[in-house]
C-alpha cells in the first residue's frame, strides 16, 4: 500500500517544517500555523510513527493468516471471500486520506 505510506511521509514532512517553522519543541502545545488544535508537529509525527508500527503489523497478520491457510489446507482467500485482517487494518489506515487522488474507493469497504 505505497499510497498511504506517501501520505505518511507527506504528513511527516508537514509536521517537521512547521516544527521548524514555529520552533516547537516537543512539549509544546501551540498550535501550528498549518495545524489545528490540538494536533502539535510532536502529535502528528507521533501519530506517523505509530500508523507506520500498525502497517507493519498488518503485515505480519497478512503473513500469519497466509500460514493458517496453508495449514488448515484451505482454499485461497479470493475463491472464499475472507479477507486477510492485515488487508483490513491496511485499508482502515487509508481512510482518513479518502479526500487524496490516489484513494482508492475500493478500500471503503
Amino acid at each position: 500500500m505505497q499510497s498511504l505510506t506517501a501520505r505518511l511521509d507527506e504528513d511527516e514532512a508537514t509536521a517537521m517544517a512547521t516544527a521548524l517553522r514555529r520552533r516547537q519543541g516537543p512539549g509544546d502545545v501551540a498550535p501550528p500555523d498549518d495545524l489545528d488544535p490540538p494536533f502539535t508537529a510532536a502529535r502528528l509525527l507521533a501519530e506517523v510513527e505509530a500508523k507506520h508500527r500498525l502497517i507493519h503489523l498488518a503485515y505480519e497478520a497478512t503473513g500469519l493468516d497466509m500460514d493458517k491457510d496453508l495449514d488448515r489446507d484451505i482454499d485461497s482467500r479470493e475463491l472464499s471471500g475472507i479477507e486477510f485482517v492485515g488487508e483490513r487494518m491496511l485499508r482502515a489506515l487509508a481512510l482518513p486520506y479518502a479526500d487524496h487522488p490516489d484513494f482508492d474507493e475500493a478500500w471503503r469497504r
